[in-house]
């Protein structure tokens, strides 16, 4: 499948904004190295339970194949493996459209396809993978839902239901969702 003029314009737009982020946030770093995993771990509890509440409700009402699946549940389970009880994250902040809807879960459904990478490489370093199922929560029906996603950002955008400019528009502030509560503190007020 080719890329959609939404999709194509959302790896534009955000192409700086996903650098900036894997740079601030050192995921991988910090998944791997016991004494910090507790804490990306809740920042990703965080992320997913935010982008759920914000975005969720509004892309579940656009007609279409996909549907957006909640990941901090998950990522909850991973956090008791470590011995860590997930707290109620703050309330995100609020998501205007659809569209900006799409955006937001264009960030979220493409950690899946990061987090894949992530598992498959620390799994490679010897690295122990506790606590760290939530970064490949469909397995092999990633790739299936990444396409049913791509297909539900033209359908929305043929029907009107979307435009460019707002799933962009999310995209960007997905992102800096991301930023804000991945990155460490530190990381964040250095950028």
């Amino acid at each position: 499948m080719s890329a959609s003029p939404a999709l194509s314009a959302l790896r534009r737009a955000t192409a700086a904004d996903h650098s900036a982020l894997e740079d601030e946030a050192a995921i991988e770093r910090r998944l791997a190295d016991p004494a910090a995993r507790a804490q990306m771990v809740l920042a990703f509890h965080r992320f997913h339970f935010g982008v759920e509440a914000a975005a969720h409700p509004l892309v579940a009402s656009l007609a279409g194949a996909f549907k957006p699946l909640a990941r901090s549940e998950g990522v909850a389970r991973d956090l008791a493996d470590l011995g860590v009880v997930a707290p109620t994250p703050a309330a995100p902040p609020p998501v205007a459209t659809p569209g900006a809807a799409l955006g937001w879960v264009y960030v979220a459904e493409g950690s899946m396809l990061g987090g894949r990478i992530i598992r498959r490489r620390l799994a490679a370093a010897g690295c122990d993978l506790a606590g760290l199922s939530f970064l490949d929560p469909h397995g092999d029906q990633t790739g299936d839902r990444w396409r049913a996603f791509q297909t539900l950002l033209e359908q929305a955008c043929a029907d009107g239901a979307a435009s460019v400019e707002q799933i962009v528009a999310g995209g960007l502030q997905g992102f800096a969702y991301a930023r804000a509560t991945l990155a460490p503190l530190s990381q964040r007020a250095a950028a």
